[in-house]
């Protein structure tokens, strides 16, 4: 069959899939995704028999813009696909799959938690896959809730912990370091403002960054902010890899010897290239739930709960001794 996802969220959104993208794979079945420009190429080049980008409208407004909605509704009636698995709950990428003409699509809804919004998305879908609308409610990772997406489509009854079927989807054939290698790469760190109000600052990312520095650890300072970037590098003696797409991206991650993030996209590459990950959250009333949902998926890690009150040392300390306790496990 000529399978669609879409999902056109952010980049672990994305990668969320990848278990199911493979599973799909080894059915036999043909391919294509449904995209945002951002995560466009969160999978490897090839992965997928078509992409189709769409261009969102900036938050918080919802949908995409209508002339890149426009584009991407032609080739996808073009290609005459056979089924849709809508892996996302924006309202937007239902309505895309209704007007596409696809004859089977299964999608979410919530169930008697929002049941206006679940009848009137299960009149655009032939198959619908309840989960929870609540952070609260969610038992499940989120890999494993999409999977149930393709349930009827593949033989493998769970999503797949491969680290060699998973790292091939993100990165591609690029050969993993062998062991020798790994303890000899760098201690990659991906730092942004996301987190600097829940305890996780730039002076909480220099004081880390030193931390490793002054016991001789090789750390490769990572980041979407090129100033930031700099700065942090520049203020504790460490190395930037400079400005990179996100396939260059992607591999300093997947060849790092371990990653130290705050819950982002970066998490998400090492959890599906098999890269230990320090992966820290904000604390606040779903804060145990998001780990279940988001934790990296197949990779060591250990999950940080961040606290503001920290100082930028007390946070440091926090992170190192979680690494080192990853790397010693």
């Amino acid at each position: 069959m000529n399978v669609l996802l879409v999902r056109e969220d952010g980049l672990g959104d994305a990668l969320a899939c990848a278990p199911l993208v493979a599973a799909l794979l080894a059915a036999g079945h043909g391919v294509s995704a449904v995209l945002g420009r951002h995560n466009a190429d969160a999978f490897a080049p090839n992965v997928f028999a078509r992409v189709h980008v769409l261009d969102r409208i900036p938050w918080p407004a919802h949908g995409a813009t209508p002339a890149s909605r426009a584009r991407a509704l032609a080739e996808v009636r073009a290609a005459a696909y056979d089924v849709a698995l809508i892996a996302t709950e924006e309202l937007s990428a239902y309505e895309f799959v209704r007007e596409s003409g696809i004859a089977v699509r299964v999608g979410f809804i919530n169930g008697a938690s929002k049941p206006l919004k679940s009848l009137h998305v299960r009149t655009m879908l032939t198959r619908a896959v309840v989960r929870a609308a609540s952070a609260r409610r969610t038992r499940a990772h989120e890999v494993e809730t999409i999977f149930a997406l393709g349930a009827e489509l593949v033989s493998e009854h769970a999503p797949t912990r491969d680290v060699a079927r998973l790292r091939a989807l993100v990165i591609g054939d690029c050969v993993k370091p062998d062991a020798r290698d790994r303890a000899e790469a760098p201690i990659a760190m991906q730092v942004s403002q996301k987190f600097a109000t829940a305890g996780l600052d730039r002076d909480a990312f220099v004081a880390c960054a030193r931390a490793l520095r002054a016991r001789g650890d090789d750390v490769l300072v990572l980041g979407d902010d090129d100033g930031l970037v700099r700065e942090i590098a520049r203020a504790s003696d460490a190395r930037t890899h400079g400005a990179c797409d996100l396939g260059a991206w992607k591999w300093q991650i997947a060849s790092a010897r371990a990653l130290v993030t705050g819950d982002s996209g970066a998490a998400h590459v090492a959890g599906m290239t098999g890269i230990a990950t320090v992966d820290a959250f904000a604390s606040n009333a779903s804060t145990a739930y998001d780990v279940r949902r988001w934790a990296p998926w197949a990779a060591p890690y250990r999950a940080i709960v961040l606290d503001p009150a920290r100082d930028a040392a007390a946070t440091a300390r926090v992170l190192v001794d979680a690494l080192d306790d990853l790397l010693a496990a």
